[in-house]
């Protein structure tokens, strides 16, 4: 159907910056024996994007909203591209580095618009329908990012997992220009610090801030998991990524549901049960002992999972619903930073509770009942400080 080229030209772009946040995790050491790299050379390769990405989010959501979110979309496309070539071409780790930096910069257009661009693309039904789609690209991307890294640098080449991605981003770019129609921006400011300002005094953006914050705390201990299933189980990337599909996939059904009904359920209702869902998953993946196995984990990250795809398309309407059309780039920009800090944070704190156990199942089932608490907490959060009308102002 045509009017849905705009939401496949969207995912994609999606699909493209949030499986290269995971994929080159588990090419790092053939990325290392190719350049005869050192350990810390080959962590910028992977957190000098991230890093970018995160500082340039709240910047590119400003000049989105100055600009047109289409226009800086296809420009991040345009730069991601490049960089991506760069990268699958790169004579050595320097090289690496700075396109994998150059990569941040589109990534971060990217990730700031495709938001946006689904508000201004789609109303009513349609939009939950589109959230649903979207929700539910962004959760498989996630997931398939280390088994696609894997199967690309175990099958083809490291470099493999840079040069898939130029065809997927210049198929995007010629979705985009003839299906996603172009909305003039509102000229201001270089960087909107007062309309940035202005969103804080929206009671709901507030809550979806702070809920935005601990979600992603609270799935952070999935980044223990990863470490369990290949350190104490002795899995490959491969096959500790095959581990993590049931997530995915339960992810990928919900949030396409959820999305069909997100008309008809407040927000906060379902940002509150997929909260909940969070940290029941959480709380079902503790209690690991010596003899457990992949399957230990099956019903908790099914549950996690279920949580996740309610949580994002609700999240998503919620953010449409609260901050003038006007505003779309900045707010993004700043759920997105929320979501970067709280994965941040969530990993620092609960590396430390991991940390504390007696061997690494221990530290990991302390891992999923701090991760549960903060699930409930959060849930807690949505209820009390989003509104039913998420549109009012304090």
């Amino acid at each position: 159907m045509r009017k849905w080229g705009a939401l496949t030209a969207i995912s994609l772009g999606s699909l493209l910056f949030l499986i290269d946040t995971t994929a080159v995790t588990v090419a790092l050491p053939n990325i290392g024996r190719s350049f005869q790299a050192s350990l810390t050379p080959l962590q910028w390769v992977l957190n000098i994007y991230t890093a970018v990405l995160a500082a340039l989010m709240l910047v590119a959501g400003s000049v989105a909203d100055r600009y047109g979110h289409r226009a800086v979309y296809l420009a991040g496309l345009a730069v991601f591209t490049a960089a991506s070539l760069v990268c699958g071409l790169a004579p050595g780790i320097t090289v690496l580095i700075t396109a994998r930096a150059v990569q941040g910069v589109g990534g971060a257009a990217m990730a700031v618009t495709t938001f946006a661009l689904i508000g201004s693309s789609y109303e009513g039904r349609d939009r939950g329908i589109a959230m649903g789609i979207w929700g539910a690209v962004n959760g498989l991307a996630a997931a398939a990012g280390p088994i696609a890294g894997g199967l690309l640098t175990q099958y083809v080449s490291w470099r493999a997992i840079f040069i898939v991605n130029i065809p997927l981003a210049l198929l995007a770019i010629a979705l985009t220009v003839k299906s996603v129609a172009v909305v003039a921006g509102v000229r201001g400011k270089r960087f909107d610090v007062a309309g940035l300002v202005s969103l804080f005094r929206i009671a709901s953006f507030n809550g979806l801030m702070v809920c935005g914050v601990i979600s992603a705390s609270v799935f952070a201990c999935l980044v223990f998991t990863s470490v369990w299933l290949q350190d104490t189980l002795k899995l490959g990337p491969v096959a500790a990524g095959l581990a993590m599909v049931p997530l995915a996939l339960s992810t990928f059904v919900t949030s396409t549901l959820v999305g069909r009904r997100l008309p008809h359920i407040p927000p906060r209702v379902l940002i509150g049960t997929g909260l909940l869902l969070g940290g029941a998953g959480s709380a079902l993946q503790a209690g690991l002992d010596a003899g457990s196995t992949a399957l230990s984990i099956l019903c908790g990250l099914i549950v996690t999972g279920i949580g996740v795809g309610v949580l994002m398309p609700a999240m998503g309407t919620a953010l449409f619903a609260t901050v003038p059309p006007q505003r779309f780039g900045v707010a993004v920009g700043a759920s997105t930073t929320a979501r970067q800090l709280g994965q941040t944070l969530g990993v620092a704190v609960l590396g430390v509770v991991f940390q504390s156990g007696t061997d690494a199942v221990d530290g990991l089932n302390r891992v999923y009942l701090v991760a549960a608490g903060l699930g409930f907490a959060a849930a807690a959060t949505g209820f009390l400080l989003i509104r039913e009308n998420v549109g009012t102002t304090v």
